[in-house]
């Protein structure tokens, strides 16, 4: 499948709400603005036997020949083929408040969290 078709089928994938994405935009280096390319994986945990996974974002400049591409709020996100089967309908916020501040993230694929409640554990 060529980049454009996967791109605009992938549009629906993962969304950012303009909250994360403000905050996305804060961190992107200034030799990259004002773009911002986002490598987001889903990565398994030593919890629960190895059964929780926790998200891991980083910025890149390196795109994989079967990395899904995501266009969110002017955010262009690279998933993995592994990652994207788990992010299908994610949606991931920026929250602020007294105790905890940090990106939130809305996975409908996510069948329950680990015990500590950081680790989401799919199917």
């Amino acid at each position: 499948m060529d980049s454009v078709a996967n791109r605009s089928r992938m549009t629906d994938l993962v969304r950012l709400t303009e909250r994360a994405a403000a905050k996305v935009k804060e961190f992107v280096p200034q030799d990259e603005a004002p773009a911002a390319t986002v490598r987001l994986e889903v990565v398994r945990t030593n919890c629960m036997g190895g059964r929780g996974h926790e998200y891991h974002f980083a910025f890149t400049d390196s795109q994989r020949t079967d990395d899904a591409v995501v266009e969110s709020q002017g955010i262009t996100l690279l998933l993995d083929p592994g990652s994207a089967a788990k992010l299908l309908g994610t949606e991931i916020d920026y929250l602020e408040g007294l105790e905890a501040s940090g990106f939130a993230i809305t996975n409908p694929n996510a069948v329950g969290k680990c015990p500590c409640g950081h680790h989401d554990l799919f199917p």
